[in-house]
């Protein structure tokens, strides 16, 4: 599956408290500052994942959109979608 982006994708987050977690932390709110396109092949990366966890069940763990998008560079921003169990 290829997703494209036609831009860096900026991703900004507050926590929900201050916190020395390292890691992943609970955030009250992120901001996406992406182009209508962009947000567009989020929305089929976050379609597609929503398909892995039906497939895979109690089975499912997570999964980055960095592994999912052929034309990943570093520096750009990846995003996790994990499972339930986490939270």
């Amino acid at each position: 599956m290829l997703y494209v982006f036609s831009e860096i994708m900026k991703i900004t987050g507050y926590k929900k408290k201050d916190t020395e977690l390292e890691g992943l932390m609970e955030m009250e709110s992120i901001a996406i500052a992406a182009s209508a396109e962009t947000i567009r092949e989020l929305a089929k990366f976050l379609n597609h994942a929503a398909d892995v966890m039906d497939e895979m069940g109690t089975d499912y763990d997570h999964l980055h959109l960095m592994d999912e998008w052929d034309n990943w560079k570093e520096g750009l921003p990846d995003l996790q979608i994990i499972s339930e169990k986490y939270i």
